[in-house]
């Protein structure tokens, strides 16, 4: 089942920016750090809704992302499921640069589904980070999502 759902997730890099110091004056942790934006929608029809989670990240040395595509930068966890899925982005920054970048991810996942036979069922997403350097951001967690049989 976690494959279904990791064949239907796309990802797509949205606003990346590079920046030098965060809203403090403070430089950025080399550690990756994440927050939840939010969700596109609490409940979703399965199969046809699409559910869209949007992070917003930073990164003191912009090492995130990479340039294999079989390399996965962010996880994904839906909490019905024991395994997390990875995605590939992009590196962010210049290979040959360090320098500190923040900006946001947009998870898209078309085609939720009921793993039984109820008209409905609630989930939530796990997500999380890993740069170049194998540093992993914080966890987050979602709200939670209901799935409805049409």
């Amino acid at each position: 089942m976690a494959r279904i759902i990791k064949s239907w997730a796309w990802i797509l890099i949205i606003l990346p920016f590079i920046s030098c110091e965060d809203e403090e004056g403070i430089p950025f942790s080399d550690v990756p750090e994440i927050e939840l934006i939010g969700i596109s929608h609490d409940s979703v029809v399965e199969w046809m809704d699409t559910e869209i989670i949007s992070v917003r990240y930073q990164d003191g040395n912009g090492d995130l992302g990479f340039v294999e595509p079989d390399q996965y930068a962010i996880f994904v966890r839906d909490i019905r499921l024991a395994n997390f899925d990875g995605f590939y982005i992009g590196p962010i920054a210049p290979l040959d640069q360090s320098v500190p970048v923040t900006g946001q991810v947009n998870i898209e996942f078309p085609n939720l589904f009921i793993f039984g036979n109820r008209d409905y069922e609630t989930t939530q997403f796990e997500v999380k980070m890993i740069d170049r350097s194998g540093n992993e951001s914080n966890l987050i967690t979602t709200d939670p999502v209901v799935i409805v049989r049409k």
